[in-house]
Formats: structure tokens, C-alpha cells, sequence
């Protein structure tokens, strides 16, 4: 994501929220029916980038291949927005901060200028404005998007007819759906929210060859630490601290049986902060030592 390019008026040429931050971005498939507009944009970033983000449409993607690993907008700073999902929607006139990552990716995107649209939007029958969602669950607003992505590829007759009318009935299935979710996305029984302990993974996975602070792991998915420690539990059957030396102890497994690896090395992109420190917390977990573990793997493999 990177900065929106603001326009005045609208046109059939008009792109909006068209990223001005991207190395490279192209329209590859374009179908506009009474200022609904149906883009398959392809984008690329080669380095990293802050930057910030207006939406100055509503804004509705699907993505069709895997996201850019790492990329997030922010909500006024902070870090517990949750990662974009297969589809996601933004409201008009949102604001975020931009976090984008050396990536390359294709979505359908769908931004609305059309008075029948905004209608359904601003509607009075709605208990309040739309939030913004990174990743929308609702399985008819996906058929949707879908079947309009097949469209704007290969487009048939009367296809803006056709992308009009889908596109308005999923912006009323995706009301339905975000008005009727729950305040909080972590469930009335403690168990903690998908994107989260999706978020929380990664984030071990990524730093086992450190110290892991469960203060720095409850600020990166935005919970008190008290309340990450419950609601982990509740969700993984562990605590973190478990699940934490466990996945330490999974990757040294996996690279105790590569070719020339040396316990030290190991220990060292494990965590730990010695060959002797490592060797008793394996023996620990496994009840043989790394030496034995390797040996006995790197036998059986022949």
C-alpha cells in the first residue's frame, strides 16, 4: 500500500486509490459500469517503505494469488491491526500508515462511485458507519468477487450490467455481514482471535535464535501480557512459554540432520546461549542428547 492519488472528479479513466509508493503498478483488466469500477491491478514494491494511505473510495479487494508477506496499514499508529485476508474492505475516506515490503501481487478491486452504491452505504437502516476489515469472511462476498475477477478477464455480453449487479448485491451481503460482527474478534470464551495468534506464530517462528519477550509478543498483537498468557492457553491447550521451548527445540530436530551441522551453531539459531545450556534443555524434551538425536537420525537415514 503506499499514498492514494487524490482526484477532483471522477471518470471512466480515473483510477482510485491507486498507490503512488509502487515500483510498478498496471491496470492489466478493466470493466466500469455507472462509476462502479472493476480493476485487476498488478503491483510491485523492490524495497521497503513507510508511508500513508486515504482511501478516497470504498474500497473492496480480492486477492488473487498470496499477499505481500509483511505488508500492513496501520490505524493511527498502532500494531494490532490484523494481516489482509483473501479479501478485504476499506471505507471511504479511511486513514492509515503503510508498511510495505519488496513484494509482487494481483487483485480485483472494486471502488464505487455510483449513487445506488452510496446509497447502500450511507443507509439510515444501518446501525453505523462500516469499520474497516482486513479480511472479510463472508463466503458470498468472495463468490462475488470471483465470479467478477472470471468477468473482468474474460468479459462477455452485456458484462457491465453484469459486474453493476454484483457488485451492488455484495456490498449489501458485506454490510449484513460487518454490521453483524462482534465489537471484539477475540471470542466470548477467551480464546484468542485467528489473525492474532496467526500474528503471534510468525512472530516466534521468526525470532527463536533470540530472547523472546512476552511483553514485546503481547505488544505485537496488542494485548495486555496477562491477557495474551490467558487466552493462548485457552486457544493452543499450552502455554506460550511451552509452545516457545517446544518450537526451539523442533528447529534444532531440524537442523541437527543437515550435513556438517555443529551443536554450537545449533544451539546459537536455536536461542540458546551455550552448547551446554542447549544439550540439557534437548536431553530435557527429548531424553537423548543432540550428539545421540543426530547419530541415531543420520543411521536410520541410511
Amino acid at each position: 500500500m503506499g499514498n492514494v492519488q487524490t482526484t477532483g472528479h471522477s471518470s471512466a479513466d480515473v483510477i482510485l486509490c491507486q498507490p503512488v509508493t509502487a515500483s510498478y503498478f498496471h491496470v492489466e483488466n478493466s470493466i466500469v459500469a455507472n462509476g462502479i469500477r472493476a480493476d485487476i491491478r498488478h503491483f510491485a514494491w523492490e524495497r521497503s517503505c513507510d508511508a500513508q494511505f486515504e482511501a478516497n473510495s470504498h474500497y473492496l479487494d480480492y486477492s488473487l494469488g498470496p499477499r505481500a508477506h509483511g505488508a500492513r496499514l496501520l490505524s493511527e499508529g498502532r500494531r494490532n491491526t490484523p494481516p489482509f485476508g483473501e479479501v478485504a474492505y476499506l471505507p471511504m475516506g479511511s486513514q492509515f500508515e503503510a508498511r510495505c515490503e519488496p513484494s509482487e501481487y494481483r487483485v480485483l478491486c472494486l471502488t464505487f462511485e455510483d449513487i445506488m452504491a452510496e446509497r447502500i452505504f450511507q443507509s439510515e437502516d444501518l446501525p453505523g458507519s462500516l469499520p474497516p476489515c482486513f479480511d472479510v469472511k463472508s463466503p458470498w462476498v468472495r463468490q462475488g468477487l470471483a465470479r467478477i475477477a472470471k468477468e473482468v478477464r474474460n468479459p462477455g455480453f452485456a458484462q457491465d450490467m453484469l459486474v453493476e449487479t454484483i457488485a451492488l448485491s455484495l456490498i449489501i451481503d458485506l454490510c449484513r455481514h460487518l454490521q453483524m460482527r462482534p465489537v471484539s474478534d477475540d471470542m466470548c470464551d477467551g480464546r484468542m482471535a485467528d489473525w492474532r495468534l496467526r500474528r503471534l506464530q510468525e512472530r516466534i517462528d521468526a525470532g527463536l535464535n533470540g530472547p523472546l519477550s512476552i511483553v514485546d509478543l503481547a505488544q505485537e498483537c496488542g494485548l495486555s501480557s496477562r491477557h495474551l498468557m490467558r487466552t493462548f492457553k485457552n486457544t493452543v491447550g499450552t502455554t506460550i512459554s511451552s509452545y516457545i521451548s517446544d518450537a526451539r527445540i523442533m528447529r534444532a530436530k531440524r537442523e541437527l540432520v543437515q550435513e556438517g551441522a555443529m551443536i554450537k551453531v545449533v544451539a546459537g539459531n536455536c536461542g540458546f546461549q551455550s552448547a551446554a545450556a542447549f544439550s540439557a534443555a534437548f536431553r530435557k524434551a527429548t531424553g537423548i542428547s543432540p550428539r545421540r538425536f543426530r547419530q541415531e537420525m543420520l543411521h536410520g537415514a541410511r
